[in-house]
């Protein structure tokens, strides 16, 4: 019989000819050897799947089909792994050669977990990148996270780059929501995290490309609405959840705002405590459309000459 890999390593791929190289290649080249890599091709229409059959590794396992969306793709993958440990890595993000090591070690410390992650930087731009911070957890803080949801206020804990999830916690949970074109990974992480204890060693192994998909279009409103709308009878018990959850009503009702669906973004606003937001927030939103682009392209220009500061805290 031939032994399953300790981790099996999904990639859903779409149209990243740019990247995909140097991604797979971030993979193969983990000091910890012991996975098998699959990269589900998601109906890719550049040259992306080339540059994958060109990589030789006996690691490597390709899968071409028919384009679904990445929730698909990487569902389709996780029924293909072998492992009972997945890990997922996006098309366009790398990994130190340390990651699945510190993650190796970090799940055999705390076996009884339900997900498994790591720190990372987001790429702001070619020369500019920032470390994430957690609310709460050091930078070498290395265990697990006493209040997932509280500690999530900043930037987020998961990131679908550098989370591990153990096959059993699929089968409690289930899989991404193919029925989700936008936040289906944070409706995954928030699901597991209701459920499970969350571990994380706060070294950074990961390097994740800032992505600044727009929320304007019908698909998105649907989809976003779904995930806020999912939790609401945990936040009720759950007072963390619900400030938690509370931020990404007003992320969203903002980013609603900016792209003139007033309408939506005043009745997802309305669903905040307002004891979650700061004087801050509320005065963001209170600001007009226009000036809210303005103020978030600013922000954006900023960040990439690395500048930051927040506008959703």
């Amino acid at each position: 019989m031939i032994k399953a890999p300790f981790f099996s390593v999904v990639v859903a791929l779409y149209n990243k000819e740019i990247y995909i190289e140097n991604t797979i290649k971030s993979i193969l080249n983990q000091s910890f050897t012991d996975f098998e890599l699959i990269v589900v091709d998601d109906g890719s229409t550049d040259s992306s799947n080339l540059k994958v059959n060109a990589i030789k590794d006996y690691r490597l396992k390709i899968y071409t089909i028919k384009n679904h969306g990445a929730s698909y793709a990487r569902n389709y993958g996780i029924l293909k792994a072998k492992a009972d440990y997945i890990a997922f890595l996006d098309a366009d993000d790398l990994w130190l050669n340390n990651h699945l090591k510190t993650t190796y070690s970090l799940l055999n410390e705390f076996p009884n977990a339900g997900m498994y992650c790591t720190g990372y930087n987001i790429q702001v731009s070619e020369k500019h990148f920032k470390k994430t911070k957690l609310k709460n957890i050091p930078d070498n803080y290395r265990g697990i996270i006493e209040d997932y949801f509280g500690s999530n206020l900043f930037n987020s804990i998961v990131n679908s780059s550098v989370v591990v999830i153990p096959r059993h916690v699929f089968e409690k949970v289930g899989m991404f929501d193919v029925n989700m074109k936008s936040g289906q990974d944070t409706c995954l992480w928030t699901q597991i995290a209701v459920k499970y204890q969350v571990a994380i060693d706060n070294i950074t192994t990961a390097t994740v490309l800032r992505n600044d998909n727009s929320l304007s279009n019908s698909s998105h409103v649907k989809d976003r609405q779904l995930f806020l709308d999912k939790f609401i009878e945990q936040e009720k018990t759950n007072k963390h959840l619900k400030k938690f959850m509370d931020m990404n009503r007003y992320a969203i009702a903002v980013n609603f705002k900016m792209n003139n669906k007033e309408a939506i973004s005043k009745s997802i606003f309305k669903n905040i405590d307002s004891k979650n937001i700061s004087f801050k927030q509320k005065f963001v939103f209170s600001l007009p459309s226009n000036l809210l682009r303005i103020t978030f392209k600013l922000k954006k220009a900023l960040d990439k000459k690395g500048v930051f500061f927040h506008l959703y805290r």
